[in-house]
């Protein structure tokens, strides 16, 4: 049976978070007040989240299980965005 979760990921620093989308290692830069959407199918293992900090910046690394994660930005998938404008 195919699980799912959604959740989203704001920035409600006054500097930015970095989301960094694994296996690809796609950095995104969240500015203060930016948020993303997090969706996660699955199996039997769901995605990892790892907070951590290089130099004074927030990263949070988003690692699939055993399924499909996308991360969205006002609806559009976060690879696309960035395939488009050299967003991130």
């Amino acid at each position: 049976m195919t699980n799912h979760s959604r959740f989203i990921i704001q920035n409600d620093l006054p500097g930015p978070v970095i989301v960094n989308i694994e296996p690809e290692c796609v950095q995104v830069a969240l500015s203060s007040g930016e948020r993303v959407m997090v969706r996660d199918s699955f199996e039997l293992e769901p995605m990892t989240l790892k907070v951590g900090s290089d130099r004074g910046e927030t990263i949070i690394s988003v690692w699939p299980g055993d399924g499909e994660v996308r991360v969205e930005k006002d609806g559009v998938d976060v690879f696309e965005l960035i395939e488009k404008n050299g967003w991130g």
